[in-house]
């Protein structure tokens, strides 16, 4: 828009700065919304419409924007505050983002207008995006990775590495407070006769529904997980060795009652062992295992506490 009433030498400082500048760049009246100026870059991508009132030659709308900001701009110009408004739009009239930077002015014939700034960052947006959704699928790939790292994957137990860790954040918290700690390992009967008979497939399945079966019997507290091979360790925080014991006898009896396809019943045997003060890791983890050799040599399927 560039007609007489630009003509002013206070005009053409205005004209001259907005063309230089190679934005989109429209003003518009404060009261009216009329398009009083629109810099040659807008102006192209208006088509020569521009006799309009802003909100209908910019956004195609019948009426002033949700997101005008015009009456915020003269509140705070009046309140000596700043009358400066950057924000990001989309557009839907061309379907392009653009970074807005709106600012009151007093246009050299007396009007209050605003002047605002179009940079289309559509390009930026996209490449933000293309980022944003790079980083939430690596994000996601290393939870995976982490839980691949944790995880039994056959049993969905943790894995040793886990349990051993969780073993020791709970020793490290029952030596520090002097609270009570369990550990019971658990291994399947003659399961080596499972798998020469029946197969590993028929194993594995066996090993999955008493891994199943374990998790669903212990308490919220207690964790389980997968030893190696036929073997599982649970480890019971705040737990003493007669409550060690009830743990262990209702994981035995729960397994005892399994009908597994094929194999029919399986049993386990279980080895306990409490915390002492000054026990380190590898010796509550020994003690546990020779109360485990107890419990077979006594004919296996039953529970034995470490006894030296």
């Amino acid at each position: 828009m560039k007609g007489a009433e630009h003509h002013s030498p206070e005009a053409k400082l205005f004209v001259g700065l907005f063309d230089a500048i190679p934005f989109g760049v429209y003003v518009a009246d404060f009261d009216t919304h009329d398009l009083i100026y629109v810099n040659d870059t807008f102006n192209r991508s208006m088509e020569g419409d521009n006799h309009k009132k802003c909100y209908e030659a910019i956004y195609q709308v019948s009426s002033p924007c949700a997101h005008c900001n015009m009456a915020k701009l003269q509140e705070n110009r009046k309140n000596n505050a700043e009358s400066m408004d950057v924000y990001q739009y989309f557009n839907e009239a061309d379907d392009r983002w653009y970074q807005m930077q709106d600012k009151c002015i007093t246009w050299p014939d007396g009007r209050n207008a605003k002047y605002s700034i179009a940079v289309d960052i559509t390009d930026l947006k996209e490449v933000q995006n293309t980022l944003a959704e790079a980083h939430a699928e690596l994000a996601l790939n290393n939870r995976k990775l982490a839980l691949a790292a944790t995880t039994d994957m056959l049993t969905q137990l943790h894995n040793r590495l886990k349990t051993e860790w969780v073993l020791e954040q709970e020793l490290t918290r029952s030596s520090r407070y002097e609270t009570p700690l369990s550990v019971i390992t658990i291994d399947l009967d003659h399961f080596k006769n499972v798998n020469d008979t029946y197969g590993h497939q028929v194993g594995d399945v066996v090993l999955i529904e008493a891994a199943k079966r374990f998790n669903e019997q212990v308490r919220d507290s207690d964790v389980v997980g997968r030893w190696g091979g036929e073997e599982f360790l649970v480890v019971c925080p705040q737990t003493n060795e007669n409550d060690g014991l009830l743990v262990a006898e209702k994981l035995r009896a729960s397994l005892a009652e399994i009908h597994f396809p094929i194999v029919g019943t399986v049993t386990a045997s279980f080895g306990l062992a409490s915390y002492k003060p000054g026990c380190t890791l590898k010796e509550l983890i020994e003690r546990s295992d020779k109360a485990l050799y107890q419990a077979k040599a006594l004919g296996r399927n039953c529970v034995q506490t470490f006894k030296k």
